[in-house]
């Protein structure tokens, strides 16, 4: 039997979750547990020489982007109920 590398569950977690966080976005709070996922998982890809290296970086990206606009919409609200 061939020795398998096998993708990392928490770079699949966390590229899922950032996914998530582009639909449901609590101000940015679900991208960035994302966010956070995708880079324990990163760094468990580097480190154990697993697969998932994309999708832990995709999450990343993601994530990161939902944060930004989750941090966009909040002072974008407060602006408005402010003025």
């Amino acid at each position: 039997m061939e020795n398998q590398v096998k993708y990392n569950g928490l770079a699949i977690a966390g590229f899922v979750v950032s996914l998530a966080s582009l639909l449901i976005n609590f101000g940015g709070i679900v991208g960035l547990v994302g966010t956070i996922l995708s880079a324990i998982g990163l760094s468990q890809v580097n480190s154990k020489g697993e697969k998932g290296k994309g999708m832990a970086i995709a999450g990343l990206v993601v994530g990161i982007v939902s944060i930004l606009y989750g941090i966009y919409s909040i002072a974008n609200c407060v602006s408005i109920f402010t003025a």
